[in-house]
């Protein structure tokens, strides 16, 4: 490479930072990947499980994604909404092993997001980590981390990050022992 062009790429790359430092993108999940039923190995059936699903997270502001050194990215994002789509996205992985996710149930599982990171830093790709905390009507409370990534091609690839992320926390919940015998529990 000539180093004319090796100068024009190193500028590139330091445009893009400042930008992306100055930039204020919005990440909202929208399509969260379906876990695999057959190859996941997850929980399941759920045949005789009935358990309501509430969005217990009551922060609507805008939240500030940090950095691994806990600076601010420039990715904002409502966890509100988030915890809504880990809602939406746990009750469909739910009913897909044939539970019942019902406005009144034996079992009531309360949701939050608690804080979403840009863990590290890699050339070509977008990573975040969403801690979700997970508690029942019998007190019983865990604390969940997934990770999601994906190509930082633009708001679709900040986007698509934010949808593999709550696929992730779905994926670590729904692996855990403890939460299927919480699910398991009658009242």
């Amino acid at each position: 490479m000539s180093r004319r062009l090796i100068s024009m790429i190193a500028v590139a790359i330091c445009l893009a930072s400042l930008v992306m430092g100055c930039a204020r993108i919005h990440l909202v999940p929208s399509e969260i990947p379906r876990l695999d039923t057959k190859t996941e190995g997850l929980a399941g059936p759920f045949n005789n499980i009935t358990v309501t699903l509430v969005n217990a997270q009551a922060d609507d502001s805008n939240y500030s994604v940090k950095d691994w050194k806990g600076r601010n990215t420039g990715y904002l994002l409502s966890r509100k909404l988030w915890t809504e789509k880990l809602a939406e996205a746990l009750g469909a992985e739910l009913m897909a092993r044939q539970g019942k996710v019902v406005g009144r149930a034996p079992v009531t599982i309360s949701l939050k997001i608690t804080e979403v990171t840009y863990p590290r830093n890699v050339f070509g790709k977008i990573y975040f980590d969403a801690t979700a905390s997970v508690t029942s009507n019998s007190g019983w409370t865990k604390t969940y981390v997934g990770t999601g990534d994906a190509a930082t091609v633009g708001s679709a690839g900040w986007n698509r990050a934010a949808n593999w992320t709550i696929t992730n926390v779905v994926r670590v919940i729904m692996s855990d022992p403890e939460f299927t015998a919480e699910l398991r529990r009658k009242k």
